[in-house]
């Protein structure tokens, strides 16, 4: 019966919303990726690095094409496959700002829509100077040792095998804890009860049939789901007044200073910090680790590194540059590259007809840039599926976009990898780990389904050995 299931629900959803499925007229010019096996792809959950393989490389990569037409979350939108017309999009702020979010997802019913991530003009440009500033008024090293040393407590002293993920998940939730919100999660320390009501939001926005169609959210309304993310909601509006009634010095607490800052605008951003903080990070340090378990030699390397630039001495923002430490540098580089944490950025909406390379594009079209195609186009990588460090010392940076473009690029990047190159650092020093006997991933890593184009290794154990 299960082998039934995506082709009776592909007829189905077809049939309720067929004429979502036309391609408006003034976009047939473009190339596309064939509808039904989309909706094959979707229903049947494979992961987005997955379905970005089989349907969209190909146009980049056989095609030569730098766009493709894709049905994405209820409507068709334009992938840029090109670096070069991404940086095109991404400059160019008052002809491609922010797509403002569709109504029917429930995702941006917990996201919310005014939020740095979506918000335009002066809205934004206000958010991105408070939120910057915040970010950088000091790299929090000292708690990213910290949660290390947790870290390793509970790996111990001898051998263990580990869901890596989950300990992946649980060391960003307190790092994003203790240095954004200042609140202590104890997400490493016990079950986050928080932490799991959110996976089980996420969970269930990720129904397959709601994202493809996501007008049924009308039409079938979820009622309990939708009420359990209000609730969740409500647990993230009391963190926020409690921050508001004792504020420290985390970055939350910079934020509230600003009076200019709506109430609204403080709930969405917190919340949309909670979920890029934590996801992403996850799925990057779970991608990380797990290329240098299956590449041992390069694990060794990077182990000597460490004991070359640091020894014994204590981790320090200066020690654990990428300046000083390189060939990590390197490694997490190309983990972030080969398995990017987002497959696709929040869309763009053209503000009038415009022109991206070759290709026509008229006003009112939804337009994202495809991070996964654009580092995994052959043209540009050599071998692009193969995990190799040392590419950074020929291939360059220019095309590696993991934290997007352009000004509106990821404000945290640098926080992110003082993060990964701490607890990698941390745990290269004291342990060396590999894939069990038998893993899932002993062939390429194997990814989850995510409803936010999120690319996260999915059920990965490794075996951890104390040095």
């Amino acid at each position: 019966m299960a082998s039934l299931y995506w082709p009776l629900a592909l007829v189905v959803v077809f049939l309720l919303t067929r004429r979502l499925f036309v391609v408006p007229a003034s976009l047939r010019h473009l190339p596309r990726v064939p509808i039904f096996p989309l909706l094959k792809s979707y229903l049947s959950m494979e992961p987005e690095d997955a379905r970005i393989r089989k349907l969209i490389l190909p146009f980049a990569n056989e095609r030569q094409e730098g766009v493709v037409l894709v049905w994405v979350l209820g409507r068709w939108m334009v992938h840029i496959l090109d670096q070069q017309i991404a940086r095109q999009l991404c400059d160019d702020l008052a002809l491609y700002p922010k797509e403002k979010p569709p109504n029917d997802s429930l995702l941006w019913h917990l996201i919310g829509n005014s939020n740095i991530l979506v918000s335009n003009a002066t809205q934004w440009k206000k958010q991105s100077r408070l939120i910057n500033d915040a970010i950088n008024l000091q790299m929090p090293v000292e708690q990213f040792v910290a949660l290390t040393n947790n870290v390793k407590a509970l790996l111990g002293q001898g051998t263990i095998t580990v869901r890596w993920e989950e300990f992946a998940q649980r060391f960003a939730v307190d790092a994003l804890g203790s240095t954004v919100f200042g609140h202590d999660f104890e997400a490493l320390k016990q079950q986050s009860m928080f932490v799991r009501e959110y996976n089980g939001v996420m969970s269930g926005i990720a129904n397959p049939v709601y994202l493809i169609a996501p007008v049924l959210e009308r039409l079938v309304p979820r009622t309990t789901l939708l009420n359990r993310i209000d609730t969740l909601i409500e647990q993230f509006v009391a963190l926020l007044k409690a921050k508001q009634n004792s504020p420290g010095d985390d970055m939350m607490s910079y934020m509230l200073r600003d009076p200019d800052m709506s109430q609204k605008e403080l709930r969405d951003n917190m919340i949309l910090l909670f979920i890029s903080g934590h996801d992403t990070s996850a799925g990057a340090l779970s991608t990380l680790f797990y290329f240098l378990a299956t590449h041992p030699e390069i694990q060794r390397r990077a182990r000597e590194e460490i004991a070359a630039v640091v020894g014994k001495a204590d981790f320090t923002a200066e020690n654990l540059s990428a300046n000083s430490l390189p060939f990590l540098n390197a490694c997490i580089r190309e983990s972030l590259r080969i398995n990017t944490p987002i497959s696709y950025v929040v869309p763009r909406m053209s503000s009038a007809d415009a022109q991206l390379g070759k290709y026509t594009i008229p006003a009112g079209t939804s337009l994202t840039v495809d991070i996964y195609a654009i580092h995994h186009t052959e043209a540009v990588w050599k071998d692009p599926h193969v995990y190799r460090p040392e590419r950074f010392d020929t291939e360059g940076l220019k095309n590696w976009v993991p934290f997007a473009l352009g000004p509106r690029q990821c404000p945290a990047r640098n926080f992110a990898m003082y993060e990964q190159r701490t607890l990698a650092a941390g745990l290269l020093r004291d342990y060396e780990w590999e894939l069990p006997a038998g893993s899932k991933h002993c062939n390429s890593i194997q990814n989850a389904f995510s409803p936010f184009a999120l690319t996260v290794p999915h059920k990965l154990h490794l075996t951890f050995h104390k040095l």
